[in-house]
């Protein structure tokens, strides 16, 4: 068993961002990281969007990273915190579009540890020196030079270390041009009495001069001081930092006074003191100021009064609220973006205003009312996030090509079910009525250099329309283009001419309004046309094949029809004509889909004309080809009668046709239009039963579905409106203008919001309602302080058909669907229920298992009764027609009963807490039980005895998240809360054994039996292993394709999805592990983390070939990439074509 690990979606939460010019250019950009991501992001100020512009896996767990410049430098710099045990800092290389190292240095052990630095980062303001601190104890710090040829240089780390010292935060001081200084919150827990314990600001001062750092100064702050902001110095401001504690912002500095404001209360809630989580200073000319943020999303803005050198006043006042944010950042150009980490999506503001008049008097109030609405900033992007996904399933539910997935994410306000499907999210910009149903639709440039499209044109039947782009789209009847004729090719041509093609003539409308025509011989007429803005090809209809070729007379300035015929010896079914590149006087080739099942290429060089240079064998016959420049060779795409969509690489040299790659894009045949413009790059349109568009993205071609009904035909289209290029399409009799807004985004979202956090959610399979159980727990009020619902979710309109709110100190905290034996027609809701429950230690006053009944076409909850149980019910399934219920050690089954559950049997069988139940797919007496520490048991059920017993256990405790059990029945797949994803086979012996007798009484006579609970005589076998990172919360199987091999599907808790895809050829197993070796040795990740040693963090990976190492051949230089495939035996295309075909045919 061998699996091929693949990341879908990188995690969706963001764990820290920074600010900079990190291209070296005048733009500000933000780089965040994503758990083991890095990120470059850039907000366009123009538009108001942010455009992720590179993405690179670290293969490390990312701690924190900060930003700094050198003196006199124009690019800001990375330093990377993390588990490596080293520092690195990383510049972002604009020539090759991707992250590199500048410098590296080793300093301690791998891995998340307290004594190990890399937890906090911090950076010098003039780019000086460099910190980085561990929770304890460790603190180093590098000073940072330039060497001989201005490339970044650090020295051997300075020590500053201090035993038993637990630290908080570090912030570099801005002291101008002094030694640099770097303060910290620390507190001192070496023989110190719990009440007696001081928590210190404390200054460390590195000497330049004698190469040293000193503790400077220190001084005590409030215990609850939990963050550090550092305030502009110099001439800049009066340095010095602002301790921001619960409750309180107090100004602190080793030349001044204290200074402590108040943090404004809400009214509604002025018992709760807020604490400060999230910071930005802005700069202004001669100014500065702060925004702060609360724990519950407040910002204020605090205001520093600097006299001299003195600080006299510090103010705070209420400014406006967001989502809580992990970081907030101020751009210069007014915008405020907030990245956000425990639910909700990453935004980007713009400033409205910096206040309101009465500033002075907000400042000095203590209680604010919370605005309604956005008051001082305004809306204006926002970038999907998932985090924190508390559960997945996969469905079909809109019956597509490709499954949905459904997560449960967020918590409290921002709680949501979001429905995540894989394609680029479409936007209607217009929708008008045609007079008819249109066969074809066309963007035209008045003069073939403008930048934006003039003409809109459509054609029917029997007529054509030309439509006016302008603020209303209006009819042209004076454009020179025919309009009682069908249309079947328009383009502008060289010399601010247009061409029009219709099946009797080629109309050539020049600069002056003169026509020119050329008509096809009598008893003919024209199938098949394609152009450019300086060649036109036509294919005449029942002659075999026979084309007339006709180019631009630079001379005439009219077209010049060639004497040589085209002959493609089948009758042609398309054309295609590349653009014309910059510098050349025409493409040098000519595509032509034939009846026979091929593709021809013809030159079009004056040497070579109209002679067969490439043929493409195709499984049907291509009715659509397109020529794209999107890499270093043309793409040749050609679209089949069956839905599949062929794309090769044209040799520019000799036109041979190579690299041939497929897939299907639908069930219909599939129509190819070239020339649209996605972010400023060439794309192809595929459209069949559903619309694809195939662009650059990453360095490597990607065709990606468009989430948008099937359409009958489309182009691109720029206006001035759209500038950055959109979509023109007619479907039905409609004409559509569309636009896609994000196409770095490979998935789209639909939310649903809910009220409190979604603990657990079922499907009714008839009505396709969900069921969702969402908690909350009051942290500010007394323990045991819940509030609770149960909803019904319709998920098509995102309705609420059903909410039962429990009565308050109630929690709802599992649910599952049964149907008895007694009454197998009869679905019904089992709800596991808690009351004034306590989290340390867990335990509650009652707890009860309510029974709903499916009322109204399955769209409501009718409650049919309540049982008191003695234990927490963790977990709920169906098994045997009736419900097995987990509480706590024990597992209990319960019948259908009039007024309550009936007790059938019960048996201790975990050694700890069951924390998850799934059942054996095809066996009715097997069910695995997952403990929260000790991993996953294989339990029989006797009828004869009415008694679990455990057959099969694990030897290492595992703290299992959540487990899927696989079809074979023997296997089972889980996640520990360590991030682990392994699968646990039962013995081929002991699945033999189960098979001959259910009850497992063979393999019970040879258990030995000991005092309380059964510990089993057979041990899981584990044949997968992998470190996937983050927690794992949800797993399953399911074909992410169209006749695609199901693979498996999990999402993890900072919003990662990733599918293992299972390998079944010994030859792929082969190339896949040399080919991960080899990068391994040549190409490793950057972060200097070893990526055995990462995937191995507690277990040794085992069977398990990590896809995104492998995809990082995409990114990496020529020669680094032949001597891969050297090391594979295979070539550089063979290896490109592997790697495509695992993610397009088995995943997104």
């Amino acid at each position: 068993m061998f699996l091929y690990n693949l990341s879908l979606q990188t995690p969706t939460a963001i764990t820290a961002s920074i600010l900079g010019h990190f291209s070296g250019e005048k733009y500000q950009e933000i780089i965040v990281a994503r758990q083991q991501c890095l990120e470059l992001w850039r907000p366009n100020t123009t538009t108001g969007k942010i455009t992720v512009v590179h993405s690179e896996d670290m293969f490390c767990r990312i701690r924190s990273i900060a930003a700094f410049r050198l003196t006199g430098g124009n690019r800001d710099y990375v330093v990377l915190g993390s588990d490596t045990g080293a520092i690195a800092i990383i510049e972002y290389d604009t020539k090759k579009c991707r992250f590199s190292v500048v410098q590296y240095h080793e300093f301690g052990r791998t891995g998340l540890r307290r004594l190990i630095a890399g937890q906090y980062v911090a950076t010098d303001p003039r780019g000086r020196a460099v910190m980085v601190a561990a929770v304890e104890r460790a603190k180093l710090v590098y000073i940072v030079s330039r060497d001989s040829e201005a490339n970044v240089a650090i020295a051997s780390p300075l020590e500053a270390n201090r035993p038993h010292t637990v630290c908080f935060d570090v912030v570099g001081v801005d002291v101008g041009y002094e030694n640099p200084v770097f303060a910290a919150l620390e507190v001192s827990h070496e023989d110190g009495v719990e009440g007696k314990k001081k928590k210190l600001l404390v200054y460390y001062e590195v000497d330049l001069g004698l190469n040293h750092v000193v503790r400077k100064w220190s001084t005590e702050v409030p215990w609850t001081a939990n963050r550090l902001i550092a305030l502009p110095g110099g001439t800049d401001g009066p340095s010095g930092v602002l301790v921001c504690s619960e409750g309180q912002v107090e100004f602190r500095h080793i030349a001044g006074e204290p200074k402590v404001v108040t943090i404004p209360r809400r009214a509604i809630d002025a018992g709760a003191a807020p604490f400060i989580i999230a910071s930005a200073v802005h700069r202004m000319k001669n100014a500065f100021f702060i925004l702060a943020q609360g724990d519950l999303g407040d910002l204020y803005k605090i205001s520093v009064d600097v006299t001299g050198e003195s600080v006299e006043h510090v103010a705070i006042g209420y400014f406006d609220t967001i989502t809580p944010a992990s970081s907030i950042a101020i751009l210069r150009a007014g915008f405020l973006f907030a990245a956000t980490s425990a639910g909700g999506n990453h935004q980007l503001f713009q400033f409205e205003n910096l206040g309101t008049e009465d500033e002075e008097e907000d400042q000095s109030k203590q209680e604010f009312e919370l605005h309604k609405e956005l008051a001082s900033l305004a809306l204006v992007d926002e970038v999907e996030s998932i985090s924190p996904v508390v559960s997945a399933q996969v469905h079909n539910l809109a019956e597509e090509d490709a499954p949905q997935i459904y997560a449960l994410c967020g918590s409290r306000a921002q709680s949501a079910l979001k429905i995540v499907r894989h394609g680029l999210e479409v936007s209607e910009l217009a929708v008008s009525e045609l007079p008819g149903t249109p066969t074809g639709v066309w963007a035209l440039r008045k003069r073939s250099e403008d930048a934006v499209d003039e003409y809109i044109v459509v054609s029917f039947l029997d007529a054509t329309l030309v439509l006016s782009v302008a603020e209303e789209v209006t009819e042209v009847t004076d454009s020179g283009l025919v309009g009682d004729s069908p249309t079947l090719c328009v383009h502008a041509m060289a010399g601010n001419g247009i061409v029009q093609v219709t099946p009797r003539a080629v109309r050539h409308v020049l600069a002056d309004g003169r026509v020119r025509e050329w008509r096809p011989p009598q008893n003919r007429e024209i199938s098949h046309a394609a152009a450019n803005t300086r060649q036109v090809v036509v294919a005449l209809a029942r002659t075999g094949g026979h084309a007339v070729y006709f180019e631009m007379d630079e001379q005439m300035g009219a077209l010049r029809e060639h004497e040589d015929r085209l002959v493609a010896g089948s009758d042609a079914t398309c054309l295609a004509l590349a653009p014309v590149a910059a510098g050349r006087l025409g493409a040098p080739f000519v595509a032509v889909g034939c009846e026979d099942c091929t593709v021809r290429v013809f030159s079009l060089d004056p040497q070579r004309r109209l002679e067969a240079i490439g043929v493409q064998a195709t499984a049907d016959v291509a009715c659509s080809v397109a020529v794209a420049d999107q890499t270093e060779t043309p793409v040749l795409y050609a679209g089949l009668r069956n839905g599949m969509l062929v794309r090769a690489a044209v040799d520019a040299m000799s036109g041979g046709l190579g690299d041939t790659r497929m897939r299907v894009v639908g069930t219909q045949a599939v129509r190819l239009r070239a020339g649209a413009q996605l972010g400023g790059a060439p794309t192809v349109l595929a459209l069949s039963s559903a619309p694809w568009v195939s662009h650059v993205h990453g360095g490597r071609v990607q065709t990606t579905p468009l989430s948008y009904d099937a359409l009958d035909d489309a182009t691109g289209f720029v206006s001035e409106q759209c500038p950055q290029g959109g979509i023109v399409a007619v479907t039905g009799d409609t004409l559509r203008i569309l636009a896609i807004e994000r196409p770095d985004a490979t998935f789209n979202y639909a939310t649903i919001p809910l009220t409190h956090t979604p603990r657990a959610f079922v499907l009714h399979p008839e009505s396709r309602h969900f069921a969702v159980i969402e908690t909350d727990h009051t942290p500010a009020s007394p323990d045991g302080s819940w509030a609770s619902l149960v909803r019904v979710l319709n998920p098509f309109d995102g309705e609420s058909t059903d909410v039962i709110s429990l009565p308050p100190g109630e929690a709802a905290i599992s649910a599952a669907h049964v149907r008895f034996a007694v009454n197998d027609a009869q679905t019904f809701l089992a709800v596991g229920c808690v009351r004034n429950m306590t989290l340390r230690p867990r335990a509650c006053l009652s707890a009860s298992i309510r029974m709903y009944r499916w009322i109204e076409g399955a769209t409501r909850l009718e409650l049919e009764h309540e049982t008191p149980v003695d234990e927490i019910p963790q977990a709920l399934v169906q098994f045997g027609g009736m419900l097995l219920v987990a509480l706590g050690r024990a597992l209990r089954l319960y019948d259908m009963g009039a007024k309550r559950l009936l007790q059938k049997a019960q048996t201790l069988v975990a050694p700890h807490t069951i924390c998850a139940l799934r059942v054996h797919p095809s066996a009715a007496e097997r069910v695995f039980v997952a403990d929260v520490q000790e991993s996953v048991q294989l339990v029989t059920f006797n009828h004869t005895s009415r008694t679990f017993h455990a057959i099969v256990d694990d030897t290492m405790p595992r703290y299992i998240t959540c487990m899927h059990v696989l079809d074979d029945g023997d296997t089972v797949v889980a996640g520990d809360k360590f991030g682990n994803l392994f699968a646990l086979r039962a013995p081929e012996h002991v699945a033999r054994a189960l098979d001959a007798d259910p009850s497992g009484a063979q393999l019970l006579s040879r258990q030995k039996t000991t005092s309380s609970i059964s510990s089993a005589a057979n041990h899981w076998d584990t044949p997968i292993h992998f470190h996937a990172g983050d927690i794992v919360t949800s797993l399953t199987t399911c074909a992410l394709a169209p006749g695609a091999r199901p693979v498996i599907l999990y999402s993890t808790l900072l919003g990662a999805l990733c599918a293992s895809i299972p390998l079944v050829s010994r030859s792929d197993v082969d190339l896949f592990r040399t080919l991960e070796l080899s990068i391994r040795s040549r190409a490793p990740p950057i972060s200097g983390r070893d990526h055995t040693t990462y995937r191995s963090a507690f277990v040794p990976v085992r069977s398990v070939i990590d896809g995104d190492l492998c995809e990082r051949f995409y990114a990496l230089d020529h020669d680094t990439r032949q001597a891969i495939a050297d090391d594979v035996g295979r070539s550089q295309q063979d290896i490109f074509k592997k790697l495509d075909d695992m993610r397009s045919l088995f995943a997104f």
